[in-house]
């Protein structure tokens, strides 16, 4: 069926599909600001927290952000499995870069620091750590991490750290335990959902990204789409998506506001 509806609309692929190359990912308004911001965390290697909703394309920025890291100079450490306990943390640290595994926290501790020191040092690679998810972690968790980024007593910025969460991340700095970690985070990245022209972009050039020749959706449908998902990303690719396969199943040319209100009424 799906390469059926593809030929129907002249498709080259599932213009939302999550498996879309992050060299074809629409990089809208929003995105381009909160990149902005993070390609300026690791230029001036912080510590760094990018909050927003489920759905908002923190992941897809994410994906932009490492793939577009220069792998000469940076090594992308990426984790989202994040209900661990500590040592299970710095165990899965010390696998991606390369260390042996210890059961000892202290042990664990300082081969990833002077794994970290002697990349920066001796290989001239930066290492950029990024944790998706991160409002899952434990308190002591993000409280390590403060003690992690403490190089030549916190004269040297050998390890980059973005933070990625929902927004009840945010929240978790007011406690006592993390003030540390709290006062040296140099950048804060809101990431909002999309703005009404943002969202008819999105489709719009999603759609163009796959091949249509013509516009797919009526004006009426992207404003009733956006209006449904809130502008959350993720909701409009699954909205606009379960569109195109009602309009296919009527054999009709393009999707009007009325098959989207028939998805969303479900």
């Amino acid at each position: 069926m799906i390469k059926l509806m593809l030929s129907y609309f002249n498709l080259t692929g599932l213009p939302f599909d999550k498996e879309i190359p992050a060299d074809q990912l629409v990089l809208l308004p929003t995105f381009e600001a909160a990149l902005s911001s993070v390609n300026l965390l690791i230029a001036t290697r912080g510590i760094g927290v990018m909050t927003g909703k489920s759905g908002t394309g923190k992941s897809c920025l994410i994906r932009i952000l490492l793939s577009g890291l220069n792998k000469g100079l940076y090594k992308p450490l990426y984790f989202c499995h994040t209900t661990v306990s500590t040592v299970e943390f710095y165990s899965n640290l010390s696998v991606s870069l390369g260390l042996e595994v210890s059961s000892r926290k202290a042990a664990l501790f300082r081969a990833v620091k002077e794994r970290i020191l002697s990349l920066n040092k001796t290989s001239r690679v930066h290492p950029v750590l990024v944790i998706d998810e991160a409002h899952l972690l434990r308190n002591e968790i993000l409280a390590e991490l403060r003690m992690l980024s403490n190089f030549e007593i916190d004269s040297y910025n050998a390890l980059t750290i973005l933070l990625c969460g929902q927004e009840n991340l945010r929240q978790k700095f007011g406690l006592t335990i993390l003030e540390s970690l709290a006062n040296s985070i140099t950048i804060n990245v809101p990431l909002d959902s999309l703005k009404e022209e943002e969202t008819y972009s999105y489709i719009e050039q999603r759609i163009k990204t796959m091949g249509a020749g013509k516009p797919l959706f009526t004006k009426p449908a992207m404003k009733f789409i956006h209006q449904a998902s809130g502008g959350i990303i993720r909701s409009i690719g699954n909205i606009a998506m379960a569109s195109l396969y009602k309009v296919y199943e009527q054999k009709a040319q393009m999707v009007e506001a009325e098959h989207v209100k028939m998805v969303v009424s479900r």
